[in-house]
């Protein structure tokens, strides 16, 4: 038998759903994943610090990830197709708390049309060198992501979940 096998049988550690092979697959269709993404607010599910979370794609490829907090607070990371360079935290209301910039790969996220793949020191030390999330549901976004915009959407999040019975994650206490 397969010691590492064994190991994980006895760890009970659970194959990831999308393997590194299957990201080298994908590796060549990342323009294409990210041109269907455009246009797009992606509901993600996981990882688990994360809980439910959005995803916003504007047509210009400018990228807005937004991470509810149950107690009214909420994350909000700027960026492009690669990754996030700008963090925003925001108090309930919302307020805008703190605001910093981000090296490059602090935060990095790689868009599919099923998963997001999530990278970068910034994240809870994991056995796996990434996160997964699983896009529950795709919806239209028409707008152009605007930093003076955040406030708002935020705003119009908590409301969207409420209305749609679901409650933020009190899981999201971690920004990344």
């Amino acid at each position: 038998m397969d010691p590492l096998a064994l190991l994980g049988k006895l760890f009970r550690r659970k194959k990831l759903p999308l393997t590194h092979e299957e990201m080298i697959t994908r590796a060549p269709r990342l323009d294409a994943y990210f041109r269907w993404a455009q246009g797009k607010r992606l509901l993600i599910f996981d990882p688990p610090f994360w809980g439910f979370h959005d995803l916003f794609v504007d047509k210009q490829g400018n990228v807005l990830l937004i991470c509810l907090k149950a107690e009214g607070e909420a994350f909000a990371f700027l960026g492009d197709e690669r990754g996030a360079g700008r963090m925003l935290k925001f108090g309930p209301g919302p307020r805008l708390n703190a605001g910093e910039d981000l090296d490059p790969g602090i935060l990095e996220w790689v868009i599919y049309d099923d998963y997001i793949v999530y990278r970068g020191p910034f994240f809870p030390i994991s056995r796996t060198p990434y996160y997964l999330g699983r896009i529950a549901a795709t919806l239209p976004f028409e707008e152009t992501i605007r930093t003076e915009s955040i406030p708002e959407r935020i705003s119009s999040l908590f409301e969207w979940y409420r209305t749609h019975g679901r409650t933020p994650s009190r899981s999201n206490t971690h920004p990344m």
